[in-house]
């Protein structure tokens, strides 16, 4: 009886000590291995997707925009109804595959027909005056606005986009002997546009595309004549070639 004694004591204390060891095998295993057995990404690895780049597009739009009361120089610029060529180019980040937010930068050189503004204040000119009543003249245009795109995909698709910020005028002239003719040098106005576009993917990282959009600007109001508005209408129709870089 004391051999089976002895045997059974020996016994339990191996049971003891295999399970001993198991329990602190069992709790050696790393954490992260423990999360891949219930189906779980590493800790530490993150959850956020990879950036969606940058896309840069180049082009040309053809702007129409209605005439405008221009207190500082004492005229009415008319822009008449042909398109106003202007180069265009944007920088905008991608949010999602479908999102991007950006700048858009235009710039062009119009014609413009000028007429005098009666009753803004500004002195009659004198005698011999660069302009003094109507004339054809030339003047710098440009805009620089953050524009917002919503839309896309494979192959033809629609988009929608929305644009804030300014346009500039500057370097009024007159059109035959290069003579500036007085006013304010440059002028910003509060501007912006809603537009509807179609696009066709040509590559992954190439897209062209073809936008129509409507906008509103806010020219300075002074010097101009009680009731005389100072808000005017634009329309473009833009076309571009984008780039994923």
């Amino acid at each position: 009886m004391s051999l089976v004694s002895t045997l059974h004591s020996r016994l339990s204390r191996v049971s003891q000590g295999a399970l001993l060891l198991a329990g602190l095998s069992l709790a050696a295993i790393p954490v992260p291995l423990a999360a891949q057995i219930r189906g779980r990404p590493p800790m530490g690895n993150g959850s956020r997707g990879p950036s969606q780049g940058w896309w840069f597009s180049g082009g040309a739009a053809g702007l129409v925009i209605n005439d405008i009361s221009d207190g500082a120089s004492g005229k009415l610029l008319r822009f008449g109804s042909d398109p106003l060529w202007q180069l265009r180019g944007t920088l905008e980040k991608a949010l999602d595959p479908a999102t991007t937010f950006g700048l858009s930068v235009g710039y062009g050189v119009a014609d413009v027909a000028t007429s005098r503004l009666v009753g803004t204040g500004v002195v009659d000119p004198l005698p011999g005056a660069i302009c003094p009543d109507a004339c054809l003249a030339q003047i710098e245009t440009g805009s620089l606005m953050a524009q917002f795109r919503s839309g896309g995909g494979d192959g033809f698709h629609t988009f929608f986009e929305g644009q804030g910020g300014v346009n500039a005028f500057r370097n009024l002239r007159t059109k035959d002997t290069r003579e500036p003719i007085p006013g304010k040098e440059l002028q910003l106005d509060l501007a912006g546009s809603l537009g509807f576009g179609f696009g066709y993917t040509l590559s992954p990282g190439l897209v062209i595309s073809l936008v129509q959009d409507f906008g509103m600007g806010w020219h300075a109001k002074d010097n101009l004549p009680e009731g005389t508005s100072r808000t005017y209408r634009t329309r473009a129709t833009r076309a571009s070639l984008r780039f994923k870089l």
